[in-house]
């Protein structure tokens, strides 16, 4: 067995390492963390060398790389821009998400000779019996405050709901919140946030759903139809079919409040969400005043759930491969070699694959004209209306790369 030895009284070479996770804490809390370990230090009398100091403000600890000071201190560590011997932090929760925790630790002492250490637990070595216990409870106790605070929020979030308040996320276009007052022992606090029309924003929603109603336009179409619509003022333009899209299932604006639709998580640093079964979902009628005649809401819903029936049913003839438990991240599938690298030459957008119906040739073949086409020409906000043949543009890459790659003439892949 390969022995590890750490000897705190020798002069070490460290890095310290303090994180925020949203720009509502305290400003001070790095500061905070800083002062902190350099203080556990001098009480502790180790000689050891601070060589850096990395600090992300208002980073989630559930991404990695959009840590950037993070990524830079990985980064500088692995190349040997920076010599260190251990990364100090405040506790162990500022470092990483505990998942990842015992992965990066592995990594960072087998391959780089680099410890986390964290202050609050006076720089415990994590590499004997006791600081692997340690770290066993560290990772315990971490799971637990994020359970327990996100059950306190959750709590909290519905109560508001049920009391008809705004339980909290970006306010619904055309509608603006109110916050409601009381008086409590002779002190003036808040109870919570109602919704009212937006005296600026409300008509466009009016607007889109009468529109809606009486031509049956999809998303797509009517954000099209709102982007040029005079009445409507320039400075909420331009409306995405996505955005519409939302406006158009959401309840909100019939005046109900539907909570809790999906749950959301992180999985290989990206946002995943997943409905959550209905007899979850909190459903409060009458929860603010409607901008639309729920009549209505209900018939253009009825039209776009027909839609979506469809393109279900003809999915469903696909048998697929048989797996019946999905991963909660399963990826991107692509089907198009280009697929997420095509840009738009004016407006920067990622272009979207567009395919005919399919179509029967001279020999019989069965095939589709597949082009690469800004979205934002779709919904009138870009005015690049080329279509890329992706047949074409496969092959014209293609050729680029066997010219970087074999440069020699009557060189084949």
């Amino acid at each position: 067995m390969l022995r590890i030895t750490f000897d705190p009284r020798k002069q070490l070479r460290v890095v310290i390492y303090v994180r925020m996770s949203s720009d509502k804490q305290n400003p001070r809390s790095p500061d905070q963390q800083i002062a902190e370990i350099k203080k556990r230090l001098k009480a502790l009398g180790y000689p050891w060398v601070i060589v850096n100091t990395y600090r992300d403000d208002a980073k989630s600890g559930r991404f990695l790389r959009k840590r950037h000071a993070f990524q830079s201190m990985l980064q500088e560590i692995k190349t040997g821009m920076v010599a260190a011997d251990v990364i100090l932090v405040d506790t162990i929760e500022r470092f990483g998400r505990v998942e990842e925790l015992p992965v990066l630790r592995k990594e960072l002492h087998e391959k780089y000779g680099v410890l986390v250490l964290s202050a609050d637990t006076n720089f415990c070595d994590p590499t004997t019996p006791q600081g692997k216990a340690m770290a066993s409870f560290e990772a315990m106790r971490a799971t637990e405050d994020t359970r327990i605070k996100a059950h306190n929020v959750v709590r909290g979030k519905r109560d508001a709901a049920e009391r008809k308040f705004w339980p909290g996320g970006p306010i619904p276009f055309g509608l603006r919140a109110i916050s409601i007052t009381s008086n409590r022992n002779g002190k003036l606090e808040v109870e919570g946030s109602v919704l009212e029309p937006s005296p600026d924003t409300s008509p466009i929603i009016k607007l889109a759903f009468e529109k809606a109603h009486s031509s049956g336009f999809g998303q797509t179409r009517l954000a099209r139809w709102l982007n040029d619509h005079a009445d409507v003022p320039a400075k909420y333009k331009p409306f995405h079919a996505a955005t519409v899209g939302e406006w158009l299932k959401s309840a909100i604006y019939k005046g109900v409040l539907v909570w809790g639709e999906v749950c959301t998580g992180i999985v290989d640093d990206a946002r995943v969400i997943q409905p959550n079964p209905e007899e979850e979902l909190l459903v409060v009628p009458g929860f603010c005043e409607p901008l639309v005649d729920p009549a209505i809401w209900d018939a253009i819903n009825a039209v776009r759930q027909a839609r979506a029936d469809r393109i279900k049913k003809v999915r469903e003839q696909d048998p697929g491969d048989g797996k019946q438990i999905m991963p909660s991240a399963p990826g991107m599938t692509v089907k198009y070699l280009l697929t997420g690298l095509v840009r738009c030459g004016h407006c920067g957008r990622t272009m979207t694959v567009s395919s005919s119906p399919p179509y029967t040739t001279r020999t019989g073949e069965t095939k589709r004209y597949v082009t690469y086409v800004c979205p934002g020409y779709l919904g009138r906000i870009c005015p690049n209306s080329r279509r890329m043949p992706e047949s074409w543009l496969r092959q014209v890459v293609i050729g680029k790369l066997r010219e970087r790659l074999l440069p020699i003439p009557g060189c084949r892949m």
